[in-house]
């Protein structure tokens, strides 16, 4: 079973596409990302975290030659974990750190500390439980049973978060404001300056980092990477209004500062309307020529 699964504006696993093979092999998945990529396009932009497979190297590098690859750090972690050959919890700490990083200086901090690690700056994307119950516990079931089970989980993912969207009253998703709440309590006592213009200053009683709001920009890096306003930015916004953050959070203009993606009003489109393609009859799949006949145990 070959499975492609995304994060959506609210920080949670969706299933894009599965496959279905009698062998995992490169040429497998190959012809995996090749469907993939109809399905997207050719000129939609990917990047692919996978695990430590050889097979899935060849086919990203085969058909996605120029998109953005690493390896997911959960796999890497219980490298390192059998490298060092007991529960070192600091070793494994650091390097959860450095993956976290979003400074080089502050991953250099982390990495003279961990020897022999080796950093993806990746994220890790979980597969959603129930397709993990159905890979493990459902060998042998027919294969239009496991289809049906996958195509049920998937309608389901789709009508809870349907009702998370229509729920949805302010300008950003759920996630973001955690997100926001975490970082307006963490920065509640920095002390931000206004150096010219947009550009603040910002103390966190450990470093000072700069604050470019033209820009949306943070010299910690967190904002531009994360797509999410920084602690710093969200102190610095302190000194130019007596308003509350979260109303400020809620301001008409505040969600072109954050990742599209993280919209309340894109969240809506992309549960609220008939989006998942059912999979049609065995009788329209698409049989290969070479066929492997697997004898019963």
């Amino acid at each position: 079973m070959y499975l492609v699964v995304a994060l959506d504006g609210n920080h949670e696993p969706l299933l894009l596409a599965i496959g279905l093979g009698t062998l995992e092999c490169e040429e497998s998945w190959r012809w995996f990302m090749m469907k993939l990529k109809e399905c997207l396009g050719e000129d939609t932009e990917v990047g692919f975290i996978s695990n430590l497979c050889d097979k899935i190297d060849f086919a990203v590098q085969s058909v996605y030659p120029d998109s953005y690859h690493e390896y997911c750090p959960k796999d890497i972690a219980k490298k390192i974990r059998d490298s060092v050959r007991h529960n070192d919890t600091e070793v494994e700490t650091l390097f959860w750190k450095s993956c976290n990083a979003y400074s080089v200086h502050d991953f250099y901090l982390c990495l003279e500390r961990l020897q022999n690690a080796l950093h993806y700056n990746v994220k890790s994307i979980d597969v959603p439980e129930m397709l993990k119950i159905i890979s493990t516990s459902t060998r042998e079931f027919p294969i239009t049973t496991i289809i049906e089970l996958i195509n049920t989980s998937i309608q389901t993912t789709y009508g809870e978060r349907a009702e998370v969207a229509g729920r949805l009253s302010g300008g950003v998703t759920p996630y973001v404001e955690i997100k926001v709440q975490k970082r307006v309590n963490k920065s509640y006592n920095w002390v931000a300056k206004r150096l010219y213009a947009d550009t603040f200053e910002v103390d966190n009683n450990f470093a000072t980092n700069k604050v470019q709001f033209e820009r949306r920009v943070c010299s910690c890096g967190k904002w531009q990477k994360s797509g999410i306003p920084c602690g710093h930015a969200i102190a610095s916004l302190r000194t130019c209004t007596s308003e509350a953050i979260q109303e400020m959070v809620q301001m008409k203009g505040w969600s072109c500062y954050l990742n599209y993606k993280f919209s309340a009003a894109v969240y809506r489109v992309a549960f609220g309307s008939e989006s998942v393609n059912f999979v049609p009859s065995h009788v329209h799949w698409e049989i290969p020529n070479e066929r492997v006949v697997l004898l019963p145990p």
